[in-house]
């Protein structure tokens, strides 16, 4: 099995500012690459894993960097193209290996690239614009794209709006791209801020809500979504300042961990597939803001990036209880804010 992680810190002058690989085996943390990228944030892979895709900036001028993985799982650069956006906050690979997409929180769009054979980005050739807003007016005052991901149809480009309350589906092709001009929409509900989406199989979804700090099990079917039940990511009577950040599954599709930024904490839930969920654990993420968090390789351990910290926390991973405990290994990162590895 490959065991090897990547961590991306963020910032615009930190020398350790980039994209980190890492593995963990035996108890121990061991650092086998590093890739310099000025505001390095999320990552996606391509299908075969041998490309990594980070959002980032190159002389302050914000998108996305290509990577070749090579044997030893370090990354070589291969090309960045800008995003014609601010904020690029998500990435995402389409079937095909031809299209690439981000989300550009901040600009109210989100971009389409192609690309080359060789898995570097050929160029821009959308950026779609969102209008729209929502009733929390400090956070919706405008459109806010936060997520992209192809649905596991292959039919739509899904993109979660956290400003206007809704996700939209773009007709997708894998060699012509997406049709911009007819998405399919569904609300959400109002101020509930929509920020990511696991897909857990074809037709069952979990929508992650950052003001609403909830996540919603959801029927997904031909470019819609229906919402099947919700579960608040707080404890009763918690009226803490707070907002939902990451959602991630087991490799079993068992169990979800959903992360809270304010009251700080990690939460598990307990999936039935059929849209049913229950908490089984809620405990601290050991620092402030876990931003990004993931399942390792091996499916037994969990890391947790604590952006405002500087610090990832690891945990053991019960996978026939769903509970998490700290295991005292750390990492010290400028802002870490993403978590990810080829194949999740």
């Amino acid at each position: 099995m490959n065991d090897v992680f990547y961590i991306t810190a963020w910032s615009k002058s930190d020398p350790q500012g980039g994209i980190h690989a890492l593995s963990l085996k035996a108890g121990t943390l061991e650092n086998i690459g590093f890739s310099p990228l000025q505001m390095a944030g999320y990552i996606a892979f391509s299908a075969d894993g041998k490309r990594l895709y980070a959002t980032g900036a190159v002389n302050g001028e914000e998108g996305v960097s290509a990577y070749a993985v090579k044997e030893d799982q370090t990354l070589e650069f291969l090309n960045f193209v800008p995003s014609k956006g601010i904020s690029t906050c998500h990435v995402c690979t389409a079937p095909g290996g031809k299209f690439l997409y981000t989300a550009n929180y901040s600009s109210s769009s989100f971009s389409e690239f192609v690309l080359n054979e060789d898995g570097s980005i050929k160029e821009l050739t959308q950026c779609i614009c969102h209008t729209g807003s929502g009733p929390v007016t400090a956070r919706q005052e405008c459109a806010h794209p936060h997520y992209v991901s192809v649905t596991p149809d292959g039919k739509f480009l899904a993109v979660t709006d956290l400003g206007c309350d809704k996700i939209f589906c773009y007709p997708f092709d894998s060699e012509k791209g997406i049709d911009a001009a007819h998405p399919a929409v569904s609300p959400m509900p109002a101020g509930c801020g929509p920020r990511h989406i696991h897909f857990a199989q074809e037709n069952i979804a979990y929508l992650l809500t950052e003001l609403g700090n909830t996540v919603l099990s959801m029927t997904y079917e031909n470019g819609s979504f229906k919402i099947i039940n919700e579960l608040s990511l707080l404890p009763e009577g918690c009226n803490c300042e707070t907002k939902a950040s990451a959602i991630r599954m087991s490799a079993d599709g068992r169990f979800l961990v959903a992360t809270n930024r304010g009251f700080d904490s990690l939460v598990v839930i307990e999936v039935d597939g059929r849209g049913g969920m229950k908490k089984v654990q809620t405990t601290l993420s050991g620092a402030v803001s876990p931003r990004d968090v993931n399942f390792l390789p091996d499916g037994r351990h969990f890391a947790a990036g604590n952006e405002f910290s500087d610090v990832i926390y690891f945990f053991d991973f019960d996978p026939e209880k769903g509970t998490l405990a700290p295991n005292g290994l750390k990492l010290v990162y400028p802002r870490p804010l993403c978590i990810a590895w080829s194949g999740k």
